[in-house]
């Protein structure tokens, strides 16, 4: 049965509505506003009748109330009055109410406009949850989990973790099985992502093989990390069954926290994407935890022991995406390497350079930080495109990228330099950043020339 919750200061009219109402719905009654708004706290039914006149607080006052909690905001409101006032049914409208039941009930008219009431809320509610389904996989949309967060993170003393998932090598299963078998792939991910995580927590698809979840609640990072492990055995196990036992899918997760990573979607998604790509940087198929200094890791492999024979290391510290490209490091490698050639260079005849990229705003606009972190992207896909396997290409900062050019000469260095602002010119969205480089040949003992660009 529908719930139902009548307002109104005197008994007589509760009683009266009582009678009319009983036999096809659940009613609950308040004889105020204050009274009312605190049953709320509480309940919440599917629809309030409301009378317009009563003392202290009236109902115009009291729906007002009830429209300013995110809570309530959505419950539809019936206003009940005596007043044949235009003016006043007008002003009601106006704020949102559905329709106006007049003094004395009609008990025929009274319960035709409830169902009418009721009806046209279900048909809302069947299109606002239709509107915020993933049409292949039937899991929430990005535009749900945002608004989801934005509820729950309003609230005081709120935790929870935020996991941004990415199926890896999607692509190569759609051009080897086609995409047929990429949209079964999809399907069969959502629903092991339903069923592994708990009924609090949102399970969210955000497009192409993106998905999201968020828990909600003082889950440990220990037990986030039995879990996100669990899921990727699992649905790896699951995936190889449609792909005919391939082991070319995996799960790459980037995960940030609430209260520590933010307490806003956009916060939790930047740092959980962050953290997402160094997953992805450092061979794939594992998890990362964002937090502001190193993080916490885990790389899954398939041998679940503790030893580890000389082919095993060997694996583990080889380079995983061996590309034309720069070799990428992180920056406690890239110093290490950086000390390494200077030494070589000291008892050799080769040349190398050394480039510092640096992103700045142009024309006093403040750069935003979603938009630098992805004009960062962009430039190290320019860097990673034009530099030859043998250099070495690290992020220095959240603005900077430091390029050490092997066996290149002034002329030379100039023109990798060249190549790499012109592709970061053509691929770069952002009209209020500019780049600009710093180059110096490696020597230990002095700088054989410096060189800047400033203008793109």
């Amino acid at each position: 049965m529908k719930h139902i919750l009548m307002v109104d200061d005197l008994i007589t009219n509760l009683k009266l509505v009582g009678e009319i109402l009983k036999d096809k719905y659940t009613l609950s009654m308040a004889e105020s506003g204050p009274q009312a708004l605190l049953f709320l706290e509480k309940t919440k039914p599917d629809l309030i009748l409301l009378n317009v006149n009563m003392p202290h607080m009236n109902g115009y006052e009291t729906m007002d109330a009830i429209k300013k909690n995110m809570d309530t905001m959505l419950i539809p409101i019936i206003f009940i009055t005596s007043d044949a006032d235009r003016q006043s049914e007008i002003k009601g409208l106006r704020m949102g109410a559905m329709d106006f039941i007049r003094k004395p009930f009609e008990p025929e008219i009274m319960l035709s406009r409830i169902e009418r009431v009721l009806q046209l809320e279900e048909e809302r509610k069947t299109l606002t949850i239709t509107a915020r389904k993933d049409a292949l996989t039937g899991l929430w949309n990005r535009t749900h989990m945002e608004e989801e967060l934005q509820h729950y993170l309003i609230r005081p003393c709120t935790d929870g973790f935020f996991l941004l998932l990415d199926i890896d090598n999607f692509k190569k299963v759609n051009d080897n099985f086609g995409h047929i078998i990429g949209d079964t792939v999809l399907v069969k991910y959502a629903e092991v992502l339903s069923e592994f995580f708990s009924i609090d927590s949102v399970v969210c698809r955000f497009g192409g093989d993106e998905f999201a979840v968020f828990m909600k609640g003082t889950n440990t990072i220990d037990e986030v990390s039995t879990m996100v492990t669990g899921f990727i055995e699992q649905v790896e196990t699951q995936l190889r069954k449609i792909l005919k036992d391939s082991p070319l899918v995996a799960t790459s997760i980037g995960i940030s926290s609430v209260p520590e990573d933010g307490k806003d979607f956009h916060s939790l998604y930047n740092k959980a994407d962050k953290a997402l790509y160094f997953v992805k940087q450092n061979g794939k198929r594992g998890y990362h935890f964002f937090m502001d200094k190193e993080g916490y890791s885990y790389q899954h492999n398939e041998k679940g022991s503790i030893a580890i024979d000389l082919q095993h290391l060997k694996n583990a510290i080889e380079e995983k995406q061996y590309t034309n490209g720069a070799y990428q490091v992180e920056y406690d490698g890239f110093k290490n390497i950086y000390q390494f050639i200077t030494r070589y260079t000291d008892r050799t005849n080769q040349n190398v350079q050394f480039v510092l990229f640096t992103l700045f705003e142009c024309s006093n606009i403040v750069i935003d930080t979603e938009e630098l972190f992805h004009a960062m992207k962009k430039l190290e896909q320019a860097i990673v495109v034009s530099l030859r396997r043998g250099d070495v290409a690290t992020r220095y900062s959240s603005s900077q990228f430091v390029v050490i050019l092997m066996d290149a000469s002034k002329e030379n260095g100039q023109m990798v330099v060249n190549r790499i602002k012109d592709t970061w010119t053509q691929i770069n969205d952002f009209s209020g950043i500019d780049m600009e480089y710093d180059i110096r040949e490696i020597t230990r003992d002095k700088e054989i020339y410096p060189e800047k660009f400033t203008k793109m």
